[in-house]
């Protein structure tokens, strides 16, 4: 029930019925036969933050583009998404006051993908971050809230979207799809790629696709562009590459990201890499209200009362390691009165009611406890060795120690728990990339005629990566991709 009432007052709210929706049948209704093949110079594959990117860019450059949509909407990640884009040295840095350098964030960059992030595409995320805001900001005319500084790796760099819409992917896609409307790119929904074309020499020369009025195939000069995302849902994929145990943890994205990254690109013996890495994060397992951040700001315990990891952690690493050390995938965040107030819990906050998620409140720590169906005694006893270690400045010698500079006590009531679980948001696996945004094969030589960019695309995040990353890549690689398969269409053509 909350998802359907999240798609009919969220997302129709954010894409505009009058706007991605006419658009999409008004190519449903072209019946010739004519229409069974229909030719273009960029055709990509999904409609969400990579997709739209690549098609705006193609439109502007002068490119026929369109775009294939296998729901009746953009229903990816992006509209899950916070609207957060990590980047260094742009205006809202300044305008904010933060100061960084690329080299800083390029090191912090490799150091959370522990070094195994192609150092190439490393660096462009870096050099190019920048000019992501930019481009947003005069092109999809964005807006940005002030920047929240964070805890160590995140520092001031994660440039999250402003809007009435929420969360700001709904906004950012709002925006985009307008965009689209006013250069008239048909986005054509409801049509599922079930095949990329190639021909003997295994170049990229098209998609065969099954849309509301049957097969049609949609014929490439310069190129596909995959943006369909990774394949967290995809529960074959999932069990083969990272077990049945991560298979069982309850989505943070999207429903509809099943593999296509995958399933398409196989026949051209693409080299496929960190397949068994994906991104988490804490989530309520029942209403899908995100936490995320909060976990930063108090005590994370178990159903047993007893913290169980560093608070001083991303909330990437919450998600990713509460599955391993609570069997049954359940924990706790418990924080006191004085945090509530800070924007980046009371966002949160605001999440868990809008989902009508249980907030756990209390005027002790004991009643609170039996609210959780937590041992009171143990609960008690938790909270007041953390308030000691944080006083004595013994945090370090804790069981469990925190990384955090200054911890948050729990002490002034009311007292607040919030439930979640470890929770899958995408895939970092998928077709390696070059800097050109092509995609290559095993023996490490770009695919003529196929592209990949946003989550779909492998190479660039490693075990975790810094809040925002995702959005941010999929503007640099789908703009790159945009350029490089209208460069290949002129030259088709000559």
């Amino acid at each position: 029930m909350n998802r359907r009432k999240f798609f009919k007052n969220s997302v129709l709210s954010a894409i505009g019925t009058a706007g991605l929706l006419k658009t999409a049948e008004a190519a449903e209704a072209a019946k010739s036969t004519d229409q069974n093949v229909q030719e273009y110079d960029i055709v990509i594959i999904g409609s969400g933050c990579a997709g739209l990117t690549t098609a705006i860019e193609a439109a502007d450059l002068g490119a026929k583009v369109v775009v294939l949509e296998k729901m009746f909407g953009p229903f990816g990640n992006t509209i899950y998404a916070g609207g957060n884009f990590n980047a260094t040295n742009t205006w809202v840095q300044k305008r904010d006051g933060i100061k960084d350098t690329v080299e800083d964030f390029y090191n912090d960059l490799m150091k959370v993908s522990m070094y195994r992030g192609d150092p190439v595409l490393t660096k462009m995320f870096a050099e190019q971050s920048a000019d992501v805001v930019q481009w947003l900001t005069d092109r999809i005319h964005m807006e940005w809230k002030p920047i929240d500084v964070q805890i160590a790796p995140m520092l001031g760099r994660c440039h999250e979207v402003g809007g009435k819409l929420t969360p700001g992917g709904n906004q950012l896609l709002r925006n985009m799809l307008d965009e689209c409307k006013l250069l008239n790119i048909p986005i054509h929904t409801r049509t599922k790629a079930v095949e990329l074309l190639r021909d003997e020499s295994l170049n990229c020369t098209g998609v065969k696709a099954v849309g509301p009025n049957g097969p049609v195939t949609y014929k490439a000069k310069g190129g596909v562009v995959i943006c369909t995302g990774g394949f967290h849902n995809n529960k074959d994929l999932v069990t083969r590459y990272m077990g049945g145990n991560v298979a069982w943890m309850p989505l943070r994205g999207s429903a509809i990201i099943t593999g296509e990254n995958y399933t398409l690109t196989q026949p051209f013996f693409p080299q496929y890499v960190n397949m068994d890495q994906f991104h988490a994060g804490p989530i309520h397992p029942t209403t899908r209200a995100n936490p995320s951040n909060m976990v930063n700001f108090g005590i994370c315990v178990t159903p047993q009362g007893k913290r169980y990891i560093d608070e001083g952690q991303t909330y990437v690493y919450v998600g990713q390691n509460t599955p391993k050390l609570i069997k049954e995938n359940r924990a706790f965040i418990i924080i006191d009165s004085r945090v509530v107030d800070e924007p980046i819990v009371a966002r949160r906050i605001k999440r868990y009611q809008k989902a009508m998620a249980e907030i756990y409140k209390a005027d002790t720590i004991a009643d609170l406890a039996k609210q959780m169906g937590v041992p009171v005694e143990t609960l008690e006893s938790t909270v007041k060795e953390f308030n000691a270690a944080v006083h004595n400045g013994t945090t370090d010698k804790l069981a469990v120690p925190t990384t955090l500079e200054k911890p948050y006590t729990i002490e002034k009531a009311p007292f607040y728990g919030f439930m979640f679980a470890g929770g899958m948001t995408a895939t970092f696996g998928g077709p390696k990339i070059n800097p050109k945004a092509q995609i290559i094969n095993t023996e490490g030589q770009p695919i003529p005629g196929l592209y990949g960019a946003g989550n779909a695309v492998g190479g660039i995040f490693y075990d975790n990566y810094l809040d925002g990353s995702q959005l941010t890549a999929a503007v640099i690689w789908g703009r790159i991709a945009a350029r490089e398969a209208l460069a290949r269409a002129k030259a088709m053509r000559s």
